[in-house]
């Protein structure tokens, strides 16, 4: 999944993340206080400045 695909469905309502493959995403700046990425794969993302 990468940046687009997450933002979009967020905007739809889901939170629930886990498990999901976010290996060397760009979530540069991206509020994901309220997000469950429990057993997800974000190694190599980029997570800067990620709240």
């Amino acid at each position: 999944m990468n940046r687009d695909e997450l933002l979009k469905r967020y905007a739809a309502g889901e939170r629930d993340f886990s498990g999901v493959e976010l290996s060397r995403a760009n979530l540069f700046g991206i509020d994901l206080s309220s997000v469950n990425l429990s057993r997800a794969n974000i190694s190599y993302a980029n997570l800067s400045k990620v709240i």
